[in-house]
């Protein structure tokens, strides 16, 4: 492992971070780095994207986004000061109501449902609970991983954890 001191603007995780969460953390990087290779990839070569070639993308980015998240108020949050294990449980609290986004409407049904009078309208709406979907599943994984960080598992939220803010995909 590297013991250098790292920039926290390469998405590098804090020194303090224990072995355990900088893996995940950077295997969330190397996930998220061989979708946006393969996307551009494919793109380069004129190749039309599948929906699951979108999907991983955007959970991977999602993912990574939460991971690196967590590595950066490690860092800088309560002053330097806050524990490994409070961070995790933090974005935890804070990622877990994605679990109970609405599940998309049948799309026989939503234009009529929403009242969408266009085209560009309805790929919106369906976009938008498409995402929520991802989220949801790239909820679910960062819970699961969270769990394999020991500590997150008996870690409380801190008092002096910020209310009424959300972690933002």
């Amino acid at each position: 492992m590297n013991n250098s001191p790292q920039h926290p603007a390469t998405g590098a995780p804090p020194e303090g971070v224990p072995a355990s969460l900088e893996a995940i953390i950077a295997q969330a990087r190397h996930t998220r780095q061989h979708h946006l290779d393969d996307i551009v990839r494919r793109l380069g070569r004129g190749e039309r994207l599948t929906a699951e070639q979108i999907y991983d993308t955007l959970c991977a980015q999602t993912l990574c986004t939460w991971w690196l998240l967590v590595a950066r108020h490690i860092e800088h949050a309560d002053g330097g000061r806050l524990l490994p294990a409070q961070a995790v449980a933090r974005f935890v609290s804070w990622i877990t109501p994605y679990l109970d986004d609405l599940t998309p409407l049948d799309p026989g049904t939503a234009q009529r449902a929403l009242g969408l009078s266009s085209e560009h309208e309805l790929a919106l709406a369906h976009l938008d609970r498409s995402l929520a979907l991802i989220r949801q599943g790239a909820a679910r994984i960062f819970l699961t991983q969270a769990e394999t960080f020991g500590p997150a598992r008996s870690a409380e939220q801190s008092p002096s954890a910020s209310t009424g803010q959300e972690a933002t995909a």
